[in-house]
């Protein structure tokens, strides 16, 4: 077997053929990487990620194998040397093995140059060696197998003709068959079960898998499997006029049977490695529960496709990816239809489909290109609609922070997309929404003011309203309890009804202003006064361990208002100026309700301590103002005329300021101890410490009010967070969404937000200097390096053989 591995190796290498084979696969090859606009290029990219080559591959070798195994069987039929080959010692399996390997071998050695590219992207990047090693020798890996097959269709090709180019075009068009051929007929409209069982013959469904550096031992058994049969295959071809056709298709029965038991159990009992730095392409335990458990097949419908700027390229893919890690686990298909609504070439029928989208809750973004006819703005979604039987639900899959870089959007986009789908399809399976209540009867936001959240709210939750005293009766009617700004004292009985809800495992969200500032005197333009509100709740959060404190925080970092500049009796001229009372509020990074969202819009907000030593209680800032904050005591005097004299900048020293706390834990009753005959409730039934349980507190009121305005009598509402002056939305609405699902979540979904992978981009500024550099490195040195490669070998053959 060594000796035929040897002479074919020789053949090949003693050939000009051999070289111009080579030659065209690595010049084409580093041409689409490096040189070529389009998806492929690396440095048109700006990710420090060999996936350009591993995308590319599959249709290079497409047409690199066959050109490698059409002479392997056909020249030996055409020479008539077949015949001498099979009277060697040698099984007919050994003769294919030894052609198998000699081809695999060959391609191999093909592909050793374009390490070169490794280097590269490794030295390019930003730091140098950020390149995911990993992934990328894991994804190397997927090339090999993928390699495999190709050399056993091209074996089998070359088996059935003694024409060279005959089996060179039959091996082209069987790959092209296993590659994408099932994909194909897959897509057609057919039951998602055979669906599935369709594309699961294909090799892209498993090479698209491996090639990300995902190691899935029913890959593994697949690429073995579809070798082996066309080994066996080409075995039997060679054979052929020695076969005993009754012995032959009990052979190839038992194959089939060995092949699909082989199946069904590696289906049944597999493991997967994620090879890659971060784990990205593992899914929690969480999200593979919630894929075992899908009772009816999904359909996913992309929004996002066509001509997109190398961001969202990569966001795209990260979808198709994600959706690949879900349907290894899923017990149902999760179909990903993707769609580019500018394929619509009617204008108004496009329009009509965008107004459409924005209506189903998906928000769209605009991009600008610069394109042969110039720049050119496109609007994309950048989200999904998914279907679930008769159910469908929206996904905005991009996070759009205005205060961070395009490439940190997107990468933190990336790092939710297992959080949004698995929320999706949680709420998409779960028949019976939890519940939420208001708390009413101290004053609170009205109807209008919260309108906007409990819209919100109401896609995944049962949304009413409850006084305290319902509380006792109905505590385990609510999931979640919200005291949204209250402006009226509490009772000590509506205090004992809210401290035993808390004792008994319900959930709290205190929106709190411990300040009263009166806005309708600031809006007219008045000096108001801003005092300290006395709401009867101190003693209950000192037990429960925080204090809201009766201050007034300013901030450096704050919402801009327009103060007019101009010299009186002229024309008005507005010039943004520093609202400082109106801070823009900082999310923590370090915990999932409020990691990768955008600044939160608050106004007359009030700094929060942590008190106590309760080790039960865990208490977690999610909410602060910026290093560069005032805080001044109350009673203070609040005037819009301090803008045009504001406070020295020298006094916003003081750091950064509490005003979202988290606490979770067993929280002893503030009522411990304490006479409770005159709320109708005795002393041994006040539960004196808590189940574990959790809660927020916020030290302002209105940050969950939307503004609105009557028009004849009916109301128009702005949208949570937006702000008029400077056209912005924050992120109001999505860090109390975010609160509300943390404090609601039993199966640990939330924990997926915690997801961080690392930016791995490419040195723009080497990329555009020495981008010359690069293309010639990339494009010549693989070639010398075959060039070299050939002139010692033929120097050495000629110097052993004398000519």
């Amino acid at each position: 077997m060594f000796s035929l591995l040897k002479k074919e190796i020789t053949s090949f290498f003693g050939s000009l053929t051999g070289y111009v084979v080579v030659f065209v696969f690595l010049l084409a090859t580093s041409l689409f990487l490096w040189v070529f606009p389009g998806n492929y290029n690396i440095l048109e990219g700006g990710y420090a990620s060999l996936d350009g080559l591993f995308s590319l591959a599959p249709w290079v070798y497409l047409f690199l194998v066959p050109a490698i195994t059409m002479r392997l069987f056909a020249e030996e039929k055409r020479f008539g040397t077949m015949e001498v080959l099979l009277t060697r010692p040698l099984s007919v399996l050994q003769i294919v093995l030894a052609k198998f390997l000699a081809g695999l071998l060959l391609v191999s050695i093909s592909l050793l140059p374009t390490l070169i590219y490794f280097y590269s992207v490794y030295a390019l990047g930003n730091p140098i060696g950020c390149i995911d090693t990993g992934g990328t020798w894991g994804a190397f890996i997927g090339l090999f197998f993928l390699a495999a097959i190709y050399v056993a269709i091209g074996l089998l090709a070359s088996a059935l003709t003694d024409n060279p180019v005959f089996a060179f075009i039959l091996a082209l068009f069987l790959s092209f068959i296993a590659y994408l051929g099932f994909d194909l007929v897959g897509a057609m409209q057919l039951p998602s079960a055979i669906q599935q069982l369709i594309t699961g013959f294909g090799i892209n469904e498993h090479y698209a898998s491996i090639s990300r550096g995902v190691v899935d031992s029913r890959d593994l058994v697949y690429f073995g499997s579809v070798v082996f049969v066309f080994l066996f295959l080409t075995s039997r071809i060679i054979h052929f006029h020695k076969i005993n056709f009754k012995r032959e298709i009990k052979s190839g029965i038992l194959v089939l049977i060995g092949i699909v038991f082989l199946d069904v159990v590696s289906d049944q009992m597999f493991f997967r490695l994620d090879l890659t730095a971060e784990k990205r392409y593992s899914i929690n335990g969480v999200s593979k529960k919630l894929a075992k458990n899908l009772e009816k097949p999904v359909n996913i419908i992309l929004y996002l496709d066509g001509e997109l700027p190398a961001g969202f390229r990569k966001l795209k893919k990260s979808i198709v990816e994600k959706i690949a890690d879900y349907n290894a686990y899923s017990s149902q298909l999760i179909n990903l239809i993707i769609f580019d609504p500018y394929e619509i070439s009617d204008v108004k029928r496009r329009d009509k489909l965008f107004v459409e989208l924005a209506k189903k809750g998906l928000q769209p973004t605009d991009i600008r290109q610069n394109t042969d006819r110039g720049t050119i703005t496109r609007r994309i979604f950048p989200g999904a609609l998914i279907e679930y039987g008769e159910k469908q639900i929206s996904v905005n899959l991009l996070k759009n922070n205005q205060n961070l870089h395009a490439e940190i959007n997107l990468n933190n986009s990336i790092e939710s997309l297992e959080y949004e789908f698995s929320s999706a399809f949680s709420d998409l399976m779960n028949d019976k929404k939890q519940a939420v209540a208001f708390l009413n009867g101290h004053g609170e936001l009205n109807e209008y003011e919260i309108h906007d959240f409990a819209n919100a709210m109401a896609e995944k939750y049962s949304v009413g309203q409850v006084s305290a005293s319902q509380l006792i009766t109905k505590v385990d009617s609510f999931n979640l309890l919200i005291v949204a700004n209250p402006t009226l004292a509490f009772t000590e009985s509506d205090k004992f009804c809210i401290d035993q809800y808390l004792m008994n495992g319900g959930r709290i969200m205190w929106l709190i202003d411990p300040v009263s500032v009166s806005l309708d005197s600031l809006s007219n333009g008045q000096t108001t006064l801003a005092f300290p509100r006395n709401l009867n709740l101190d003693d209950q959060f000192f037990k429960y361990g925080i204090r809201l404190n009766s201050d007034l925080v300013q901030d450096v970092e704050c919402l801009m208002l327009p103060i007019n500049t101009a010299p009186s009796g002229t024309s008005p001229k507005f010039t943004p100026a520093p609202w400082y009372f109106s801070p823009l509020l900082i999310p923590s990074e370090n915990h999932v309700i409020s990691k990768n969202l955008n600044r939160v819009k608050a106004e007359f907000v009030s700094s929060i301590d942590t008190v106590g030593k309760n080790d039960k209680v865990r208490k977690t800032i999610i909410l602060s103002t910026s290093p560069y904050s005032l805080v001044s005591q109350t009673p203070l005097e609040v005037s819009l005329a301090s803008i045009n004299n504001p406070p020295d900048c020298r006094l916003f020293k003081q750091p950064s300021q509490a005003v979202g706390v988290l606490l979770e834990g067993t929280f002893t009753s503030v009522f411990n101890n304490r006479m409770v005959d005159s709320f109708g409730v005795k002393t041994s039934e006040v539960k004196s410490e808590s189940q574990p349980t959790k809660m927020i507190v916020i030290s302002d009121g209105n940050l969950m009010a939307n503004q609105y305005r009557l028009v004849n009598g009916k109301p128009e509402y702005s949208q949570l967070g937006y702000d008029r002056y400077s056209k912005q939305t924050f992120g109001n609405k999505a860090f109390l969404l975010n609160a509300v699902n943390y404090l609601c979540d039993d199966e640990g979904l939330m924990e997926l937000r915690s997801r961080t992978f690392k930016i791995r981009l490419l040195d723009k500024v080497r990329t555009k200097e020495e981008k010359l550099r690069w293309q010639l490195l990339n494009v010549l040195v693989p070639l010398l390096l075959i060039s070299a490669f050939g002139a010692v070998y033929v120097y050495l053959r000629r110097r052993k053989y004398g000519c």
